[in-house]
């Protein structure tokens, strides 16, 4: 997990665990009520700037706004990954079978792309394998397969990449 990739309620929890401090004592220190304390850490409240500023100098943390940056920070993390997530080839083209460990529509298709054009090279049939090149690009399959070090497959991989990339 990334800093990104992390809420700022994880983060809190991690840091009141570490310092061995209860929510019932951060709410008493912070002068913030005890439930909102275990929402913010929940993730079902959002920190605002008066809770950040007041778990920080609660917690002797001196970086102002820091849980809010944080949040701030995931916020735009989830919004990018749900952006990308839009972003897809025709998943008819493709069997279960071939993406057997996950399910399809939770793919993200940019970030996971070394991943998905080894898989698809590896396991796919001609109609897979046409519609990642379709998706993708030839460009971006040509800077991606060299970078595909696993010896695992290789012999199939690389005809796949023979016969259809050449």
């Amino acid at each position: 997990m990334t800093a990104q990739s992390t809420p700022a309620g994880k983060v809190l929890e991690h840091i009141l665990r570490r310092a061995n401090v209860s929510q019932k004592e951060l709410a008493l220190r912070s002068g913030i009520y005890p439930q909102r304390i275990h929402d913010l850490i929940k993730g079902i409240r959002r920190f605002t700037i008066p809770y950040s500023l007041n778990i920080e100098k609660a917690l002797n943390i001196g970086i102002e706004g820091y849980f809010y940056k944080i949040q701030a920070n995931y916020e735009i993390y989830q919004f990018i990954t749900n952006e990308e997530l839009k972003q897809h080839p025709d998943l008819s083209q493709f069997s279960n079978a071939l993406f057997w460990d996950t399910k399809v529509d939770k793919i993200n298709w940019i970030r996971n792309k070394k991943w998905v054009i080894k898989r698809v090279f590896e396991y796919g049939n001609e109609q897979e394998i046409k519609e990642i090149i379709r998706f993708y690009g030839k460009d971006v399959i040509n800077k991606i397969f060299p970078q595909i070090k696993n010896a695992w497959k290789k012999e199939d991989r690389d005809a796949n990449y023979k016969k259809y990339m050449q």
